[in-house]
C-alpha cells in the first residue's frame, strides 16, 4: 500500500549546513510522512497558517475594546461596565480550550482550528447585530464565545510546533506563534479604534469578519494534520492523495487522517490539563506567569478607561482616534520583544548548555532569557505606569511604563509555555493549555476590583504595588533554575517527560 502523497515526493529534508553540528532532537524516522522530514517550505507554510489563525483569533473577542463610548450610550452601562465585555473574552480564551483539546485529539487538530476560526466569525457577525438598548448581555456573550473559540488556534499551535519542528528549532517556532497571538490583541483594538472611531461601533466587528473569512480560506488549503506514529508506521492512517479528497477528509471527516483512538483516551485527554495543573513545576511557572503576565493584561484592558476619562476626573481626556493611536506604544514594544525572542529564545540555552554542561540539554536552560524583560523591564514599567497616573505625568510617559511593560510581559509568554511544554513533551497541548488559563486568569478578574483597591491606597500605590509583586513573582522563575530538575520529578500519573540529558551537539 503506498500512502505517500504528491507533497511527500516533492518534500526532502531540509537541513541548513550551520545545523550539521547540532544532534536532532527528535530523532525522525526514516518514513517521509513523518512531520520532521517535511521540507523547511511546507513546514514554514504551516506555521504561517497557524500564526495567521492564531492572530485573527485573538483579533475578534478583543476588537471592542476601546470604543467604550458608544457603547455606554447605547446600553446606558458606564465604561467599567462595558470593560466587562473584555472581561468575558478572556474567559473564554481561558475556557474554551479545555473543551476542544480533548475533541481535537478524536478530530484531528487542523479540523478542529478550521471549524473554531468558523464560529470565531459567526460570533463576530452575533456583536455587530447586538444594536438594541436591552442587547448588553447578549453582547457580552458574544464576547464570551468569540473568546471560547477564538483562542483554541493558539493553544493546539504547541502541538503542531514541537511535530513539526526540532528541539533546537523551537524557542523560535514558540516566540513566532505566540507572538502573533499577542499581536492579535493589540492589533484588534487599534484598527478597531480607528475603523470606529467616525462611525457607529458594530463597524469594528464587520471587517474582523473580512479577516477571519481570509484565515478560514487559508486553514482549507494548507492546514494538514501532523500527527505521526515514529514507532509503529502501520498505526498511521491512510491519507488521500487527491487535493479535494485530501481537503475534505481533513477537515469534514477530520477521525479519517488522524490516529485511530478511542473515547477512553479522548476522556483521558479530556483530563490531563487539570492533572498537568496541579504538578508542581506548572503551579510555580503559573504562579509566576499569573503574576507578571496578568498584570500586563490588567494595564492593557484598563489604560482605554483612564485615557478617555475626563481630565476632571484624573483622567486624560483622550478622544477614541487619541486612544487608538496610543496602542502604537504596544505594536513598538510587540516588535522589540519578536527581535529578542527570535535572537536568544533558541540560541542562549543552547550556549549554555555548551558552556555549562558539555552540549547535554536541560529545560531550566531556557528560563535564563527572562532575567531582563520580567525582573527589570516589566517592575519598572509598572511603577513607572502608577506614577503617571497619581500624578498625571505626560501622557508619553505613560505610553513609555506600557512600552516597558509590554516587553517585560510579553517577552516572558513563548518562553513560559516553551519550558513547561518541554517538561511535559507527551502532552504539549494540554500543557499550554495549563499556562494560558494561569496567564489569563488575573487580567479576567481585575476589572471587578481595581477601583475598590484605587480607593483603598490611591492608584499609584496599585500600579507601585503590582511592581513589587512582579519582582516577588521572579523568585518563582529562579527556584526552578535552581531546584528544575527535582521538581520536575514530582508528578501525578507519569505525565510529567522531557528530553533532558540528551546531547544537542554532535
Amino acid at each position: 500500500m503506498d500512502d505517500k502523497s504528491p507533497q511527500d515526493i516533492e518534500s526532502p529534508v531540509e537541513r541548513p549546513s550551520h545545523e550539521e553540528h547540532l544532534v536532532l532532537i527528535p530523532q525522525p524516522s526514516t518514513h517521509p510522512r513523518d512531520p520532521l522530514n517535511w521540507s523547511l517550505r511546507r513546514k514554514y507554510i504551516i506555521a504561517a497558517v497557524l500564526c495567521l489563525a492564531s492572530f485573527s483569533g485573538a483579533v475578534a473577542p478583543l476588537s471592542g475594546q476601546l470604543n467604550l463610548a458608544d457603547q455606554e450610550k447605547l446600553y446606558g452601562k458606564t465604561k467599567i461596565q462595558e470593560s466587562y465585555a473584555n472581561s468575558a473574552a478572556l474567559a473564554g480564551m481561558a475556557a474554551g480550550p479545555f473543551f476542544f483539546a480533548p475533541v481535537s485529539h478524536l478530530l484531528g487538530r487542523s479540523s478542529v482550528i478550521f471549524w473554531c476560526v468558523l464560529c470565531t466569525l459567526i460570533c463576530q457577525v452575533w456583536g455587530a447585530v447586538m444594536t438594541h438598548p436591552n442587547d448588553y448581555i447578549p453582547f457580552i456573550m458574544s464576547r464570551l464565545f468569540s473568546g471560547f473559540f477564538g483562542a483554541v488556534p493558539t493553544v493546539l499551535g504547541p502541538r503542531i510546533v514541537t511535530d513539526l519542528f526540532y528541539l533546537h528549532q523551537r524557542g523560535r517556532a514558540f516566540t513566532v506563534l505566540h507572538m502573533a497571538f499577542l499581536f492579535g490583541t493589540i492589533a484588534g483594538p487599534t484598527f478597531s479604534g480607528f475603523i470606529s472611531a467616525d462611525a457607529f461601533f458594530p463597524v469594528e466587528f464587520w471587517w474582523t469578519v473580512g479577516l477571519l473569512g481570509f484565515t478560514l480560506i487559508c486553514c482549507f488549503c494548507f492546514l494538514e494534520e501532523t500527527g505521526f506514529d515514529r514507532e509503529n508506521f502501520e498505526r498511521n492512517p491512510d491519507i488521500p492523495q487527491s487535493l479535494v479528497a485530501n481537503r475534505f477528509a481533513t477537515f469534514f471527516f477530520g477521525q479519517r487522517v488522524v490516529l485511530p483512538t478511542t473515547w477512553k483516551e479522548t476522556a483521558k485527554i479530556g483530563v490531563t490539563p487539570f492533572l498537568i495543573g496541579i504538578c508542581p513545576v506548572t503551579i510555580i511557572m503559573g504562579v509566576f506567569t499569573l503574576i507578571s503576565f496578568g498584570f500586563y493584561v490588567g494595564v492593557n484592558a484598563l489604560t482605554p478607561v483612564w485615557l478617555q476619562k475626563p481630565v476632571a476626573a484624573g483622567g486624560y481626556g483622550f478622544s477614541l482616534k487619541q486612544n487608538a493611536a496610543f496602542t502604537f506604544c504596544h505594536w513598538i514594544g510587540i516588535i522589540v520583544v519578536q527581535f529578542y525572542g527570535h535572537w536568544l529564545n533558541d540560541r542562549l540555552p543552547l550556549a549554555l548548555a555548551r558552556r555549562w554542561n558539555n552540549g547535554v540539554w536541560k529545560p531550566e536552560y531556557r528560563l535564563h532569557v527572562l532575567w531582563i524583560p520580567s525582573l527589570i523591564l516589566n517592575p519598572i514599567g509598572l511603577g513607572i505606569f502608577g506614577a503617571a497616573l497619581q500624578y498625571h505625568l505626560h501622557y508619553m510617559v505613560l505610553a513609555f511604563a506600557v512600552f516597558l511593560v509590554t516587553i517585560g510581559s510579553l517577552g516572558s509568554v513563548p518562553v513560559t509555555v516553551n519550558y513547561v511544554v518541554e517538561s511535559f513533551t507527551h502532552y504539549p497541548a494540554e500543557a499550554g493549555i495549563v499556562i494560558g488559563a494561569y496567564r489569563i486568569v488575573y487580567g479576567l478578574t481585575i476589572t471587578f476590583y481595581i477601583n475598590p483597591w484605587v480607593a483603598a491606597v490611591d492608584v499609584g500605590w496599585v500600579y507601585g504595588m503590582m511592581a513589587f509583586f512582579a519582582v516577588f513573582s521572579f523568585f518563582f522563575v529562579m527556584l526552578l533554575m535552581w531546584k528544575g530538575h527535582a521538581i520536575r520529578k514530582i508528578q501525578f500519573f507519569h505525565l510529567a517527560s522531557s528530553e533532558e540529558g540528551k546531547k544537542l551537539m554532535g
